[in-house]
């Protein structure tokens, strides 16, 4: 199964320039906990609502700083056309819960490790993989 079976397609994407407020506030109106920051037209990092809040926490870092502080850098990719078992290995590699799907650098979805486990029929399979995640 290929990843562009799986993957969420509506994708929002920021800029690293972009204040941490507005991405915040992005992240809440469209019910999100996760966007890729992007500089230009290339993907440069991914920021959760976990990293803003961390971000945050510490006195340097304010509502009102770029968005970059606070993403984590070096964003995974994986093209759409790559199987479901290539983004498990790459996310299993790299301990990441997504992983940006694109067409060159465009960003065209988003494939999460619930993604991942959706697809999957066995059920056994399934509480394997979520008890692997606990740990």
């Amino acid at each position: 199964m290929q990843i562009s079976e799986v993957m969420s397609t509506d994708v929002i994407t920021v800029q690293a320039n972009h204040p941490i407020r507005k991405v915040a506030q992005l992240m809440r109106d469209n019910d999100i906990g996760a966007v890729p920051v992007y500089e230009g037209s290339n993907p440069k990092g991914f920021v959760t609502d976990r990293d803003i809040v961390l971000a945050c926490a510490d006195e340097n870092v304010t509502l009102e700083d770029q968005i970059s502080t606070a993403m984590t850098p070096n964003l995974v990719t994986i093209d759409a056309n790559q199987e479901v078992t290539e983004a498990a290995r790459i996310m299993e590699e790299k301990q990441i819960s997504r992983l940006l799907v694109v067409d060159g650098t465009k960003a065209i979805g988003i494939v999460s490790l619930s993604d991942l486990l959706g697809s999957l029929e066995n059920t056994h399979l399934k509480a394997e993989i979520v008890e692997e995640i606990k740990q």
